[in-house]
């Protein structure tokens, strides 16, 4: 009876328009809903061979996390957010369209919108670290989600082939973080 009531707590929850931050964290709070993403207002990450990232993706996430983090704080220029932050680029607390959960962000002091729950603004850089699953059409997207939606500049972090991709918005640019010179692939 217990797993009848929780599946139809959880159809429930995913069946709910619009999504609000209060149905976000309920789905968030059960396990293997974790990582659904938000998009269109609809629930997306169902059908994906989910990535969850391993010890080389946590020492990369935690060497850039250290670099930037370094220079934020000595330039007391704004603030640096982990990859379980949840970042709402489209939505309210009571419609939701697109979340997502950069690997590492930063966010000038002058967009920092605290917050006990979701943070609604789009940060000023967002780096991804690309997981061997990630098809090409799907790192574009949410490349080009993140542009469309404010994003100042999007590092993308290729383990396998030991690059890093700055993509930046066609606006002028103003220095965000330093050139990160550390042995990110040892």
């Amino acid at each position: 009876m217990a797993v009848a009531q929780e599946v139809k707590t959880i159809v429930q929850l995913l069946m709910k328009r619009p999504i609000t931050e209060t149905i976000a964290t309920q789905v968030e709070a059960i396990a293997g809903f974790e990582h659904l993403a938000i998009a269109d207002g609809e629930w997306v990450g169902f059908d994906e061979d989910e990535y969850i990232g391993g010890e080389e993706h946590g020492w990369i996430e935690s060497l850039i996390i250290h670099a930037l983090t370094g220079w934020v704080l000595q330039n007391r220029t704004g603030r640096i957010y982990t990859g379980d932050t949840n970042f709402v680029l489209d939505g309210t607390p009571d419609d939701i369209r697109l979340n997502r959960w950069p690997d590492v962000v930063f966010v000038r002091d002058e967009n920092v919108r605290p917050s006990k729950g979701y943070i609604y603004t789009s940060p000023d850089l967002a780096v991804e670290i690309v997981s061997p699953s990630e098809r090409p059409g799907d790192i574009r997207k949410k490349l080009r989600e993140y542009l469309d939606h404010g994003v100042q500049q999007v590092w993308q972090v290729y383990p396998d082939s030991e690059e890093i991709w700055f993509i930046t918005r066609m606006v002028p640019l103003r220095p965000i973080a330093p050139v990160i010179y550390c042995p990110v692939f040892c």
